[in-house]
């Protein structure tokens, strides 16, 4: 005999059931958007932000482009939103868009580590680059991980004369953008294509381990909003390398005006790994440092001494050769090698979220007066005191910091980000002789602090033996 009790429950479940599918469907998946390539063709015959084949045949990579298409929910607020990040948020309404992603994998299949990295794609110039993956690449090739750049937002689409529909009408006329706030959706559809792709896989075939989302700069202030409002709902990547951010409550949607407080924290219930990696030079030109929250289960925040927010980087400072001047910079720009500290924070990411390995956690930089125009606590030569300490500011031949730079010639109406590059003032001879009497002093000293960094976790053997190869190299206490 049925149970009567029993039957009355099955029915309100189908009916709660039916009620909430329509929820369930938006907090729990995502739409696979039409994919349709590899593109070819065009002006150029290639796609913007191409590497050379010669580079990408050494390596062992390919290359192909893919536009993806469908119809993008925008997000909003449901209640208040705190300094926390626990942001509740819900769709509000939807739009058309066609985009571009841009594909880059190992050409053998079997040399895939199962780790794709998917950045968003930065458009501070007005143009979709692919400020993380310039700092990564040698990572990337070398352990065979899969990267996908996705062009999420308006301002690298439709731009007038810089933008891709600018640069080559033939190849990227057919794209749109219905404007940034969309641009969570697309991300999230974007790697659902990839995760889970529906006719044309863009990975051909490969098969993804984890799904690791990463952004630098501007990219990096929107993946706080992703995380903090839209990962909650979709739950499409494993982990997140939060680059460079940026502070006050730059880089949300328009529609989030008055609702993001300021300089909003990462939420500390996050499901995935989250690390935040921030340079000094972000501290001191992206105020960034009122931002700073303490690491949890989750959460890890590296702080590097001497790093810009860009850089032209050296093993070891001396001159000559003559140092870079960046985009017409007053100063020489900072050549601390950052990207060393990238490729660590991207393996540690991994193994974080493949084996279970926490990464380790980092000093702090010293800071003074937090609303110093420059906040950071430095030695007798300029350099950073705290953090994570480069061989560049433990046996240092220069001050390298993320202190202000400007226009050598400022031009009216003319981009500049000298801001961001930090400066490189070389020591005199005087103060070399007296750090560095000999060669050998100079190397000991500064294999020392190379071989700390390594052990500390924060750079990875191929830079450590690149760094360690420049000092007995160099011309220091010769």
């Amino acid at each position: 005999m049925r149970n009567p009790r029993r039957s009355r429950y099955n029915l309100h479940a189908a009916v709660l059931a039916l009620f909430l599918a329509p929820v369930l469907a938006i907090a729990g998946q995502t739409p696979n958007p039409t994919v349709s390539g590899p593109i070819a063709g065009g002006d150029h015959g290639q796609p913007f932000g191409a590497l050379p084949a010669e580079e990408l045949k050494r390596a062992g990579y390919t290359e192909s482009e893919y536009f993806y298409s469908g119809t993008a929910s925008a997000y909003g607020n449901q209640g208040a939103w705190g300094v926390d990040g626990v942001w509740p948020a819900k769709t509000t309404t939807t739009a058309g868009y066609k985009v571009r992603m841009l594909v880059r994998r190992p050409a053998d299949a079997r040399r895939f580590n199962g780790i794709l990295v998917v950045e968003w794609l930065n458009v501070t110039a007005l143009v979709e680059g692919a400020a993380d993956f310039m700092q990564m690449q040698e990572l990337l090739f070398r352990d065979g991980y899969a990267w996908v750049g996705l062009g999420v937002q308006a301002a690298g689409i439709v731009t007038p004369r810089t933008a891709l529909k600018a640069w080559d009408p033939t190849r990227y006329g057919s794209l749109e953008h219905p404007g940034d706030n969309y641009a969570f959706g697309i991300y999230s559809q974007g790697g659902q294509a990839l995760r889970h792709p529906k006719g044309i896989d863009p990975l051909g075939g490969l098969r993804i381990q984890h799904m690791l989302s990463v952004g630098r700069s501007q990219s990096a202030a929107w993946l706080i909003g992703y995380i903090n409002a839209v990962h909650p709902l979709t739950h499409m990547y494993d982990g997140f390398l939060v680059h460079s951010r940026v502070g006050g409550t730059y880089g949300f949607p328009v529609e989030w005006r008055g609702v993001v407080p300021p300089n909003p924290h990462i939420r500390t219930d996050v499901d995935v790994p989250v690390l935040d990696l921030q340079m000094e030079g972000d501290y001191v030109s992206l105020r960034s440092h009122l931002t700073r929250q303490e690491d949890s289960a989750h959460f890890r925040m590296w702080e590097v001494a001497g790093g810009a927010h860009a850089e032209t980087p050296r093993w070891v400072v001396e001159v000559p050769p003559p140092l870079d001047h960046g985009q017409g910079c007053k100063d020489p720009i900072n050549a601390a090698p950052g990207h060393a500290v990238v490729k660590a924070a991207m393996d540690a990411l991994t193994r974080w979220v493949r084996d279970g390995v926490v990464p380790p956690k980092s000093p702090l930089i010293e800071l003074g007066d937090p609303a110093a125009t420059d906040p950071i606590v430095r030695d007798r030569f300029g350099n950073a005191k705290g953090g994570i300490r480069l061989p560049e500011v433990e046996a240092p031949t220069a001050s390298v910091s993320g202190l202000v730079n400007a226009p050598a010639q400022a031009a009216a109406g003319a981009q500049n980000f000298c801001r961001l590059f930090g400066k490189t003032v070389p020591f005199e001879q005087d103060t070399l002789k007296e750090l560095y009497p000999t060669h050998q002093a100079f190397v000991k000293s500064f294999d020392h602090a190379v071989d700390a960094i390594e052990k500390a976790g924060f750079w990875l053997k191929p830079e450590a033996d690149e760094a360690r190869n420049a000092a007995e190299q160099s011309g220091i206490g010769r």
